[in-house]
């Protein structure tokens, strides 16, 4: 029998394991620090981080400000503004409530805090450690700015399992570019090394999609809209020809409150099922608002998960939102019938039903004819209702991308060649041979820093060594990644060196073929890379722009 003792543990390793819930890596500490900035009613939030926020994480913004009072006591644990009784935790509305954000931070970095209050002349600067807060009279704009130094340099044993400087800058540009998406009316600015990353200023909904997505991306999305007596639900989904692999790019948000939830995912994505190929999910920015008083945002240590106390009537608001806005793209595939093309796919046990409609049609044209080539670059195509200009590198290249994706799709060539590599991409190489030839890839170790290559995709151009290096740099750019995700960035990089390039002159038969097999694809308005495949111009604004109307 153990002869150790209970004991209550001291107030420095207390405070230590309770920081681990709030400051679990840089990407967390900038999540806290930015939702005080909204909170506080700012319009504008520029973040600065150095070494993946290791170094240094540097949060300003404009809002209410602290005065010398509330900034003394805005480090101490358990302070906050935002709530005053038990009561309060019924119907919370701002993003931060517990007061541990600050005291939390300020037990696993160097903290320094510069405020000033609107009504009041001098700022004030907080700064020292825990039980030893030093407060001097500083000069300040309105707002607050505060400045997190050398985090986890007294946690060894936290810092050890962080990723990266670079992995930990990406996990952080995706926490502001999350805020970004929830509140366009607020002008955010991210600093990475001393190098603007992201520039948004306060814009629309859609525009903001733009700045953070792209434009391309942004001209894909569809407006929902579901109003009820106590709840609303608005925002984007793609439409069914812009996919993705994961769900990463899927954002919920409940009265501002970013969140996870498998459960808004299914809805969202039941009525997309035979609009797209299995294990392919939508786009989608989705903001729920609901009386504070039926959702529990305080289940979670992280406030990423929340409790609804009428779930029924919102997944199905958000389910209904996002099928009227699919109500123009028929559903063109059915599980169990002819038309599924998807013969080892199956619909997931316990997954959504199948939608059936009466009379499902193709809405992507099929039927397009080849006029000519432009520039040896573009293909001019007639259409049933106008005109075409398919761009022909981007069109070959998604066709190939989704062979590569797709279950069942890709052809092989067998070929017998060995290559040599260099130790690094030897073990990338063995960490994830699956993922390789889950592509149509098939090789085996052969040797010492020598790999077999027994296969390729039929449609690889390139000679197969200069193949496999190319798609070993790439693995390198991405060595953070693994499984689909990993998969999902060879693929494309596969798909575009083996694809037609721009200036590649295509005879008519050519161009013809390229556009049957881009008939065939699921998801044919882009590419891998977000660019656009075609643009088309219909009859009516042809007549309207030689005054025929």
């Amino acid at each position: 029998m153990s002869t150790q003792r209970i004991h209550i543990l001291s107030k420095s390793v207390a405070e230590r394991i309770a920081a681990g819930e709030v400051v679990e890596r840089p990407a967390s500490v900038v999540k806290e620090l930015v939702e005080n900035s909204i909170d506080a009613g700012a319009t504008a939030i520029s973040v600065e981080v150095r070494e993946g926020g290791t170094a240094l994480i540097r949060v300003s913004d404009n809002g209410s400000g602290m005065s010398r009072e509330d900034a003394a006591l805005a480090v101490e644990r358990f302070a906050t503004s935002k709530i005053s009784s038990e009561k309060d935790l019924n119907a919370i509305k701002t993003l931060g409530f517990r007061g541990e954000a600050l005291p939390s931070i300020a037990s696993m970095s160097q903290l320094e805090i510069l405020t000033r209050a609107r009504d009041e002349i001098e700022g004030t600067r907080v700064s020292g450690e825990i039980g030893n807060w030093r407060l001097e009279i500083a000069g300040a704009p309105v707002g607050t700015q505060v400045i997190v130094r050398h985090l986890f340099y007294n946690a060894p044993a936290r810092r050890k399992f962080l990723k990266a400087p670079l992995r930990e800058t990406e996990l952080i540009q995706k926490q502001i570019m999350l805020y970004a998406l929830a509140f366009p009316q607020i002008a955010f600015r991210l600093i990475v090394d001393g190098r603007e990353s992201l520039v948004a200023p306060a814009a629309s909904q859609m525009e903001r999609i733009g700045a953070v997505w792209g434009r391309e991306v942004a001209g894909e999305m569809l407006e929902i809209n579901y109003t009820s007596i106590d709840m609303s639900v608005r925002g984007f989904v793609s439409r069914p020809t812009l996919v993705r692999a994961r769900r990463e790019w899927q954002n919920f948000f409940v009265n501002g409150r970013p969140i996870r939830s498998g459960l808004l995912a299914v809805m969202l994505e039941r009525p997309y099922l035979g609009r797209v190929p299995p294990n392919r999910h939508p786009l989608a920015m989705i903001k729920i608002d609901v009386d504070p008083q039926l959702v529990d945002v305080n289940v979670h240590p992280r406030k990423s998960e929340v409790r609804f106390y009428q779930e029924r009537a919102i997944y199905g608001a958000v389910s209904q939102a996002v099928e009227a806005a699919l109500r123009d793209f028929p559903v063109m595939y059915q599980p169990g019938t002819t038309n599924w093309p998807f013969d080892k796919v199956s619909v997931a046990e316990g997954g959504p039903a199948p939608i059936i409609r009466e009379t499902p049609a193709d809405y992507r044209a099929a039927n397009w004819r080849a006029v000519a080539q432009i520039h040896n670059t573009y293909i001019l195509a007639q259409s049933a209702d106008g005109m075409v200009i398919v761009d022909q590198h981007a069109a070959q290249e998604q066709i190939f991308y989704e062979s590569l994706t797709t279950t069942g799709r890709i052809q092989n060539s067998v070929i017998s060649i060995q290559i040599q590599v260099t130790a690094r991409e030897t073990e990338l190489l063995n960490d994830h041979l699956e993922e390789y030839r889950s592509l149509g890839i098939d090789i085996e170790p052969f040797g010492e820093n020598t790999f077999r290559v027994n296969a390729l995709p039929a449609f690889v151009r390139l000679e197969p060594r200069e193949f496999i290096t190319t798609l070993l740099q790439e693995h390198e750019r991405y060595r953070q990644l693994e499984g689909d995700a990993l998969r999902d960035k060879l693929a494309a990089k596969a798909a575009c060196v083996s694809a037609i390039k721009a200036g590649d002159a295509l005879d008519a038969e050519q161009q013809q073929k390229l556009l049957g097999d881009l008939a065939h694809a699921y998801a044919p308005a882009t590419c891998p890379h977000g660019r656009p495949v075609f643009v088309t111009l219909r009859l009516e604004e042809l007549e309207r722009r030689f005054l025929r109307r």
